[in-house]
């Protein structure tokens, strides 16, 4: 997978990708693998309501095209370089929230979840759901051990206290956390998944709470398992 990545980043055009379809199929058949096991190791690993849903999920589905699409990306290379998932029940809607991974050269792999929101309305109710419950948030991040990234304002939001507990995480407009994998890290398949296992017990008290987030419902004692370690 590394590999073909870094051959088409070399090569980036309509005809050596369709004169090395064969590689792509290759590469495509290992990844379609990884993000089988990839999804049962999550599933064993997360919440019932995501583990319900990714029991039955196809990974094809959960692929997202190599080719980019020529109507967003109009000046950019017509192929995207990696290998990419969402580990989810339906990788095109925010509920339940999932865990997305990519397999790319140059040390640029990576498996994370978060919060992105499509639409001003959303975004503020996150921010609501963040202010009203900020120190579960605090104690959900601090547990996964990773630094918060994302795109984010200057000052805290009109029309929430500048001096709220939770204002730094206000300014976000998408919340991210991330493992890197460095390219020399990705040997095997069985040791690509026994990180992930790890990553997913410390990601998932914040996955949780974006995914009450999104949903708008309660703590539910389910999760204290998580936070209480």
């Amino acid at each position: 997978m590394l590999r073909y990545c870094a051959l088409l980043e070399k090569n980036n055009h309509r005809t050596w990708f369709h004169e090395n379809h064969k590689l792509y199929e290759q590469a495509k058949a290992d990844f379609t693998e990884l993000t089988e096991l990839v999804k049962y190791t999550v599933a064993d690993h997360c919440g019932p309501e995501l583990a319900q849903r990714l029991l039955y999920a196809n990974p094809k589905d959960l692929l997202y095209r190599i080719p980019r699409d020529a109507r967003v990306w109009r000046n950019a290379p017509p192929y995207n370089p990696s290998w990419r998932a969402y580990i989810a029940g339906d990788k095109h809607a925010m509920w339940p929230v999932g865990y997305y991974y990519m397999i790319a050269p140059g040390n640029k792999s990576h498996f994370g979840t978060g919060a992105w929101c499509p639409d001003a309305d959303w975004l503020r109710r996150i921010r609501n759901y963040i202010s009203a419950n900020f120190e579960r948030f605090a104690i959900a991040l601090a547990q996964s051990g990773y630094e918060l990234s994302g795109e984010s304002l200057k000052r805290v939001p009109a029309g929430f206290d500048p001096l709220d507990p939770a204002g730094e995480y206000l300014k976000y407009k998408e919340w991210f956390i991330s493992q890197p994998f460095a390219d020399d890290e990705l040997r095997d398949f069985d040791g690509f998944t026994a990180r992930v296992a790890e990553t997913v017990e410390r990601m998932e008290p914040l996955r949780l709470f974006f995914d009450d987030a999104f949903a708008q419902k309660v703590h539910s004692p389910w999760e204290a398992d998580f936070e209480d370690g």
